[in-house]
């Protein structure tokens, strides 16, 4: 269920999973503004066994803050849904993650700092394994090749669209009460197999940022401008023109900020766009249009994919 969160809120969490969150001074300083909302959405826990806990978050965030873990034995699997975030370790440059981005993160000898920024949704599922918690019986044990598997650092790995896309048809129907226990112990059992199976490399493989202040500058505003206006165009030539890059220089540098192909942001404003004006009434053949598909068939077939259910019911 959406609710509010407060500064209370940020507290409490910080305590119960060992991070440090660092909001604005104002709100900090001001008693007054501590029941103030600063973000909304939704956070869900599922305890998979003492010690490893599963969290479905899905938050817009209404002002900038960053947080900071303190060094314990813990360490996460975790894999963005959307939005994007900028993490790293204490010391080290930090990387903007974008969807279907796993990080693997370790708690033991490093703090990790996470930047968030104003009017982002952010989802994510992430597992969090606390091993002072953790106790042998015969369920841990069957996870123990996985559990004893904390990553020795900081690791990002791009997961395929696929994965991405089952995940977020079975958070929809973790919905339901009546079985969401089992599709999220399923989903943590997933992530977790999945990120032992192939970790990534380590961080620093994208720390050396090639991109310049400009490059950043001029991609976040054609993206912003995407998210604007996801109904014009949007064709690599228009877009090129928009920032005077190349059209191979931009779809490279677009990756990289935003590790997501430039199409791909394009097609997920639409369908986003396209849900919006289907919840208004709208046609599915007028939203179809809208949205860049000369078919609607095409376009529900899009659209299901994305969200999970047909848009004639969706509009309903």
């Amino acid at each position: 269920m959406t609710r509010a969160f407060t500064y209370a809120d940020f507290v409490q969490y910080g305590e119960q999973y060992g991070v440090t969150h660092y909001l604005p001074e104002a709100i900090v300083q001001d008693a007054t503004r501590h029941q103030e909302t600063l973000a909304y959405g939704q956070v869900r826990e599922h305890v998979l066994c003492q010690g490893v806990t599963i969290l479905h978050t899905d938050m817009h965030f209404l002002v900038p803050y960053h947080a900071q873990s303190r060094v314990q034995n813990a360490y996460s699997f975790a894999m963005l849904l959307n939005g994007q975030l900028r993490i790293g370790r204490e010391r080290s440059p930090l990387q903007t993650v974008g969807p279907a981005c796993g990080i693997n993160t370790s708690y033991r000898n490093e703090r990790m700092q996470t930047h968030y920024l104003p009017g982002m949704r952010l989802a994510a599922l992430d597992v969090v394994v606390d091993e002072t918690q953790i106790v042998q019986n015969a369920y841990t044990e069957r996870l123990l090749p996985i559990l004893g598997a904390a990553p020795a650092t900081f690791a990002v790995a791009e997961q395929d669209d696929a994965f991405l896309d089952s995940v977020r048809l079975q958070l929809q129907i973790a919905q339901d009460d009546s079985v969401g226990s089992l599709v999220y112990e399923a989903l943590g059992l997933q992530l977790l197999a999945r990120v032992r199976a192939t970790p990534g490399a380590p961080a620093e493989w994208q720390s050396n940022d090639r991109l310049s202040r400009e490059d950043h500058d001029r991609l976040g505003a054609l993206r912003e401008y995407i998210r604007r206006e996801p109904w014009q165009l949007h064709t690599i030539g228009s877009m090129s023109q928009f920032t005077g890059m190349g059209e191979s220089a931009l779809r490279k540098k677009f990756q990289l900020k935003f590790n997501t192909s430039i199409m791909a942001c394009v097609k997920e404003y639409r369908l986003q766009m396209a849900q919006r004006f289907l919840e208004q009434g709208e046609s599915v053949e007028k939203v179809a249009l809208l949205a860049g598909y000369r078919h609607s068939s095409n376009f529900s077939t899009a659209f299901k994919r994305r969200f999970g259910v047909n848009p004639r019911r969706w509009s309903f």
